[in-house]
């Protein structure tokens, strides 16, 4: 049994019983009876499922707004700014689905004296399989629509395994999709580790994505892999965020306090890490200092998260930082903190390997632009990252060949979008999301060869 707790006040919202072994069997047997039939369904009858889906979320995007605020303190608006996103990503990928899964014909090379039996050959793609899926709680229903959209329209059948935070939000999810087709098609389980790991290993399931810690990324990929079952890991992040010497400060201190703060800064693409140039460090962080204090104090998702930020925030001034606004954990019932923001005068190689999941900025100060992207590379991460400047198409060069992440930005914050593919690199994950590449990932891409005629 597990629980589910208001982070605001600390009471109890819900009970939950663990699934147990035969139960848990017992679905996997159903989602494959599923599998075998939604596999052969049309593809305008799965881009209207997802169509239906995409109505149902916009009309209980004010439930589900509030039950992420009840069971994890997400703002109420952000949690209806979630919902139309998930809304949005399944209206693009029924529009697209048709014509990403078209077969595509391979016969252009073949000039080049390759035997004749490959003259009429074509990739196509088709479905895996069942899709384990293992969601965290920081956007409990976007975290799973940018995965489940795509391989709904596929032809996957997908088991969920939400974090015990949002059990509530798992099992909506399931409640929604309820009789959008013949057939379940999405199945929510609550489960602990040790079930989820033994879930990884049954033969029947065919692929498993991640998205959490990079500690629990790597027990994934390692059960998975012993499994020999594709994945894909979207993990922690340390994105930075350089700030030049010709950037507008005023604009740019506004723009990575919103980039810091979004979500109570529960986010994996947050921006976290600001590293400044030398010219403009002073106006940086007295401009953030003033953005940073307009904000609310933030709800964390949970107590022990709030324990875990003070620690951390206690490692920082160990190793240097000065604190200038917040740093301290509020008096009072629930997991509150303050905006924080620390700032260094040097470099120490233990700073960029924290990962701080809440409302807390660190600001570092770069001699140059090159010991700017080496402060920003020093991390082990690798998600987002992004760069201000006067110059934007000579940053946009810089921060695209320089950066080690997987999805940089000029002059904004990273915001995963359905039409782009989003993903991480190092210990920030491998694999990708959200447009033609994500799509593309939990998809057996099958050659078809036509042989010459026996005629």
């Amino acid at each position: 049994m597990f629980q589910t707790i208001n982070p605001a006040t600390g009471e109890v919202i819900q009970t939950y019983n663990y699934l147990s072994l035969k139960e848990m069997d017992a679905i996997v047997e159903r989602a494959s009876r599923s599998f075998r039939l939604w596999r052969e369904a049309p593809l305008p009858e799965r881009a209207e499922v997802l169509r239906k889906l995409s109505v149902r979320f916009r009309e209980h995007k004010k439930e589900l707004a509030a039950l992420m605020n009840q069971e994890m303190g997400k703002a109420l608006e952000e949690g209806v700014a979630e919902i139309e996103k998930c809304a949005i990503a399944c209206e693009y990928f029924a529009e697209m689905g048709a014509e990403f899964l078209m077969p595509h014909p391979m016969s252009a090379p073949y000039a080049l004296n390759y035997p004749a039996s490959y003259a009429h050959s074509e990739v196509r793609f088709e479905p895996l399989g069942i899709i384990f899926s293992i969601m965290p709680w920081n956007f409990p229903f976007w975290q799973f629509i940018r995965f489940a959209a795509p391989s709904i329209m596929i032809g996957n059948v997908i088991l969920l395994k939400h974090a015990n935070l949002t059990a509530g939000c798992g099992a909506k999810i399931e409640e929604l999709c309820i009789g959008l087709w013949d057939e379940q098609i999405i199945f929510n389980l609550t489960l602990d580790h040790s079930e989820a790991a033994r879930l990884i290993q049954n033969p029947k399931i065919r692929g498993v994505t991640f998205t959490g810690s990079t500690s629990g990324g790597r027990e994934v990929a390692k059960t998975a892999g012993e499994a020999l079952k594709k994945t894909v890991l979207e993990l922690g992040g340390s994105d930075a965020y350089i700030i030049m010497a010709d950037a507008n400060i005023e604009k740019a201190a506004k723009i990575c306090a919103q980039a810091r703060m979004i979500n109570h800064g529960q986010s994996c693409i947050a921006a976290k890490r600001f590293i400044v140039h030398k010219d403009v460090y002073d106006n940086f962080v007295l401009q953030m200092k003033a953005e940073l204090s307009a904000y609310p104090t933030s709800v964390l998702a949970s107590g022990e998260f709030q324990s875990q930020l003070q620690q951390q925030v206690e490692k920082m001034k160990k190793l240097g930082g000065q604190v200038l606004l917040g740093g301290r954990i509020p008096s009072g019932v629930g997991a509150f903190y303050p905006p924080t923001l620390i700032v260094f005068d040097k470099d120490d190689p233990e700073i960029h390997k924290e990962e701080l999941f809440g409302p807390v900025a660190l600001v570092l100060r770069a001699e140059s632009v090159d010991e700017a992207f080496e402060i920003a590379n020093s991390s082990p991460f690798g998600l987002g990252g992004g760069i201000f400047s006067g110059n934007a198409e000579k940053a946009q060069d810089l921060v695209a060949k320089r950066m080690e992440a997987g999805f940089v930005m000029v002059n904004d914050f990273v915001k995963s979008d359905p039409r782009l593919p989003f993903g991480g690199v190092k210990d920030s994950g491998y694999g990708r999301e959200l447009g033609s590449f994500g799509f593309y990932e939990f998809c057996n891409v099958k050659t078809v060869v036509r042989g010459i005629s026996f005629e």
